[in-house]
């Protein structure tokens, strides 16, 4: 098979983060992998690393109180939404996209209708 794009939740990537941090620090995982990426740790390394693994889902915001914040300095200007999309595409073209996705290929897809 053809070699995998890099990818934030792929368990080689977890695993690559998970080594570089320092002992008692932190790893946060950001991207969504596959439900078939496997990381294996060993238990005396867990034990002996004393770091924290963790996911986050949306940043770990609470969307109640944050995504009015973040709706006004989209409104003001301040935060430009535009330069986070990857791809435009057509209602024709979700299916492609998720294809797309599935492979670890593309980021953020606006649809324009």
């Amino acid at each position: 098979p053809a070699p995998r794009p890099p990818h934030a939740g792929r368990a080689e990537s977890i695993r690559a983060a998970w080594s570089a941090t320092r002992r008692g620090g932190r790893t946060t995982v950001v991207g969504i992998g596959g439900k078939e990426e496997r990381v294996a740790f060993s238990a005396l390394e867990l034990f002996y690393s004393a770091r924290t693994l963790s996911g986050c889902v949306y940043g770990n915001c609470d969307p109640a109180k944050e995504l009015p914040v973040l709706a006004g300095q989209v409104v003001s200007g301040a935060l430009d939404l535009g330069a986070l999309v990857t791809d435009r595409i057509g209602l024709d073209e979700i299916p492609e996209a998720f294809a797309r996705m599935a492979g670890g290929v593309g980021g953020r897809a606006l649809v324009v209708f």
